[in-house]
């Protein structure tokens, strides 16, 4: 009987593992390249990134080897992570980036080196050569750009026929007027019911600068241009100066910008335009989500954002990258390139984003939607991007001297003549 027993336990072990090898082992197998994908498109309030997800999902589908690991947080909080993450030796498979971190995250060993990928990819003439110069640094490319838009004055027509505007502003003057005529006080309480105007200021430095560099650029400067080979700025005391007086006048002599916007970051402003307490601002295509879910948003409109001298505009364009601790930069690639595709990018770029390839561009879906996309398509002539240099550290100082405005701790001559200084002995370190 002993005897019998081992060989019916033989025979037990033999089937399971029969069953291991058959059907375990194949599914374990199935599973051996995770992937993780840091970025900040969040499913729970954007369908734009619902569709990405359901892009991942449908890659795994077709690699049944691959699985997807979705991490999303806030801009601030992914520049952050992927840089003590670097420090660390480790770091996603796939990071979502903001275009002026390239050359800084390139300079850190923070992402890999994709040139020679992007120049055998079949894709690559899709992709307008203003694009590519944004995920290029020191003539090498890191990334794949996935969206690119412009940026707008978004504001509330309905609010603009209350008070007798006929026509969004065009100029600063325009700017300073209107608003003030929208900041009306309707329910007696001293202090007006909706910002005429709004804007970020907060130094963790995502939003706000981009939104400062649009006004900085209409008064004819640029940020930092070359000359006999070094970095110096390009914009005089003079022009950071009227940036600073028009958004001190807006806040403090026209009343029209509440104090209690200082520190707002893109969530904030966001949020308030949605839910009825900010008349206009400077904006982006992914406000036609939020429109969506907004009482007021079939009364939101999108015009070019007021100047003083030249029309200008935040040519943005988001970056796609492959980590350079990743272990999987081979199937980190086949799904950047997948995608990148025509039909997967037309997929996730329409209600929050905008795309970054010419003939997903060319669709009518894109072409005929007037709010949307047909406005903030033809503001890009008017888009300048970002010198392809280390910023960051800039970007923090124009808002620390905002700030330093906006609480009247300087005045603006004073503050456009730090950050002048502060903008030009950094220029200097760089080579």
């Amino acid at each position: 009987m002993e005897v019998a027993r081992v060989k019916r336990s033989c025979r037990y072990i033999g089937v399971v593992s029969l069953v291991l090898i058959l059907f375990v082992m194949p599914t374990l197998a199935a599973a051996q390249v995770s992937l993780e994908v840091w970025n900040d498109f969040n499913p729970a309030t954007s369908i734009d990134a619902r569709a990405l997800v359901e892009a991942y999902r449908e890659y795994e589908r077709l690699n049944p080897g691959v699985k997807i690991n979705h991490n999303t947080m806030t801009y601030a909080d992914l520049r952050q992570k992927a840089v003590v993450a670097n420090q660390a030796g480790t770091g996603p498979d796939v990071l979502h980036m903001l275009g002026e971190w390239v050359a800084e995250f390139s300079a850190l060993g923070i992402i890999e080196d994709i040139t020679d990928l992007v120049e055998n990819w079949e894709d690559k003439d899709q992709f307008p050569a203003s694009t590519w110069a944004v995920a290029t640094s020191q003539g090498r490319i890191y990334g794949i750009p996935s969206i690119a838009s412009t940026r707008a004055l978004v504001y509330r027509n309905d609010l603009f026929e209350e008070v007798g505007i006929a026509e969004p502003p065009v100029t600063w003057s325009d700017l300073r007027d209107v608003a003030k005529k929208l900041a009306v006080d309707r329910d007696g309480d001293g202090r007006a019911d909706v910002a005429g105007f709004a804007f970020c200021s907060s130094t963790d430095a995502v939003r706000g600068p981009q939104e400062f560099l649009v006004l900085l650029w209409s008064t004819g400067a640029e940020l930092a241009v070359q000359t006999d080979g070094k970095w110096v700025p390009g914009f005089t005391v003079d022009q950071v100066r009227d940036v600073y007086q028009l958004l001190y006048d807006m806040m403090h002599v026209d009343k029209s910008v509440p104090e209690y916007i200082r520190g707002w970051e893109y969530n904030d402003l966001d949020q308030a335009f949605e839910v009825g307490t900010v008349a206009m601002c400077q904006n982006g295509a992914w406000m036609a989500n939020r429109a969506t879910r907004s009482a007021t948003g079939e009364h939101w409109r999108t015009a070019a954002v007021p100047y003083q001298k030249v029309p200008a505009t935040y040519m943005e364009v988001k970056v796609e990258a492959i980590g350079a601790h990743s272990a999987n930069k081979a199937e980190a690639w086949n799904l950047l390139s997948y995608l990148m595709s025509k039909d997967q990018m037309y997929s996730f770029t329409k209600y929050d984003n905008l795309p970054s390839r010419s003939d997903v561009m060319a669709l009518p879906y894109y072409q005929e939607n007037e709010i949307w996309c047909k406005t903030f398509l033809e503001l890009v002539p008017h888009g300048k991007v970002i010198p392809s240099i280390p910023l960051s550290q800039v970007f923090l100082s124009s808002m620390e001297y905002l700030q330093a405005v906006l609480y009247k701790l300087a005045t603006p001559e004073q503050a456009a003549q730090g950050f002048y200084d502060d903008t030009a002995a950094y220029l200097s370190t760089l080579r």
